[in-house]
Formats: C-alpha cells, sequence, structure tokens
C-alpha cells in the first residue's frame, strides 16, 4: 500500500506507513486495485453481463410488444449484425432493412401495425408533394408523369424505411410504457395491448387515407386535375 503523505510503499494489513507514520487505513478504501490479469478479466466479465442484461430486456419488451412476428421476423430484420436494444441510432444497425409489406400495402400496413401518426404524416407529404408537382408542371407534364408512378414511388420509399418506421415506434411506446410502470406483468400487458396489430385500424385507416387523399385534391388541385 502506497502511503500518500510520503509515497512510501508499506504491506497491504499495515495501519501506519513504517517510514513517516501517517495512518494507513482511511486512505486504504480510496486505493484502487492493483492492475492484474483477474482484475481485468473481472471487470471485462462485469461489463459483458450488463450488456447481456441490457440485450435480454430489450429482446423480451420488444417480444411483448411485436407479438407472434417478432422472433420469426422482426428480430432478424432489425438485429441481424448487433444485439437486440432499445437504441434507434446506434451504429452498425440493420434497422434499415427493406419490409415488403410497406411497399405493397404503404399507409394500410402503417395503420395495421398501429403507426396511425406515421401514416398520416405520409399521406399528407404525399398529396402536399403532390399538389406541387401540379403546380410546376402543368397538365401536359404532369399528366405525361402519370399519377401511378408517383405513388409507385411513394411506395418504394415506405418499403425502405417501413422496418425503420416500426422500430423507431416500438422503442418511443416501450419506454413511455416502462417510465409509467413499476409492476412487471403491468408493463407486459400494456405492451401487447399498445403493440401488436389490428385488422381494424388497416381497414378503417386505407378508407381514410382515400377520403382524405380525395378531400386534399378537391380542395387544392388545379381544376384541369379533374379532366385528366
Amino acid at each position: 500500500m502506497l502511503c500518500n503523505n510520503c509515497d512510501q510503499e508499506n504491506s497491504s494489513d499495515a495501519g501506519f506507513c513504517s517510514k513517516c507514520g501517517q495512518q494507513l487505513s482511511d486512505i486504504q478504501a480510496q486505493t484502487p486495485p492493483p492492475l492484474t490479469a483477474v482484475n481485468i478479466s473481472k471487470d471485462a466479465q462485469s461489463s459483458q453481463n450488463t450488456v447481456s442484461s441490457d440485450s435480454e430486456t430489450a429482446d423480451t419488451l420488444l417480444a411483448a410488444f411485436v407479438g407472434e412476428k417478432y422472433d420469426g421476423f422482426y428480430r432478424d430484420k432489425w438485429f441481424k449484425d448487433s444485439e437486440p436494444r432499445l437504441d434507434v441510432n446506434n451504429d452498425g444497425s440493420s434497422i434499415h432493412s427493406f419490409n415488403v409489406a410497406g411497399l405493397l400495402l404503404g399507409a394500410s400496413w402503417l395503420c395495421y401495425r398501429k403507426m396511425y401518426l406515421v401514416a398520416l404524416c405520409i399521406v399528407i407529404g404525399i398529396n402536399a408533394v403532390d399538389l406541387i408537382l401540379m403546380y410546376m408542371l402543368g397538365m401536359e407534364t404532369y399528366s405525361s408523369i402519370g399519377q401511378t408512378s408517383f405513388f409507385i414511388a411513394w411506395a418504394v420509399l415506405t418499403g425502405m424505411l417501413g422496418n425503420y418506421f416500426y422500430f423507431s415506434h416500438s422503442v418511443k411506446n416501450i419506454k413511455k410504457i416502462m417510465d409509467n410502470n413499476v409492476d412487471p406483468v403491468m408493463a407486459e400487458q400494456e405492451l401487447a395491448e399498445k403493440g401488436g396489430t389490428t385488422w381494424v385500424g388497416a381497414i378503417v385507416g386505407s378508407i381514410l387515407t382515400v377520403l382524405l387523399s380525395m378531400g386534399i385534391s378537391y380542395l387544392f388541385a388545379p381544376d384541369w386535375f379533374w379532366l385528366v
């Protein structure tokens, strides 16, 4: 043990410094253990156990929120090259993988997965850009491009970002629920209720999407749009 007063090296069980008489018992608790292979191994094992525990917790919470599709699909899509986590912006992640349902069903799939706000923002964004193109390009150019190709481009974008949207949505809801619940059983029940899927939401969301798009076009589209 090293004396803080005179830097004299003393035995580990010494109560006083053999050179200056300084009491060593008070500084013993402050002296870090020697850096040995055993201590390094213990620190590494402790850190590894913490990471493993966090990973298992994230895995359990995501499984409770997503439902039956988590183990067979989303876990591999989100964490193909990394451990499960509740961190959207973690480097080296695979959460930006492609989602075929997002490509084919678009806003309907978002509503099926209870991402209503995301679906609303995408629908409004699609129609806003569509209106801008109408006024910028005019009837002839806009008609030659075709509205179908425009929606195909947005469908591809939804497919590319679908898994990212869903992961972000899951993490946000999990953290909110866990902050408000102390009882693990109650938290798991709420995760299952808030997450999962809903066919009613998908059907109603699809109908509202069409009605919203038609309403925006009716109110803001140029007069020639209805003649195309």
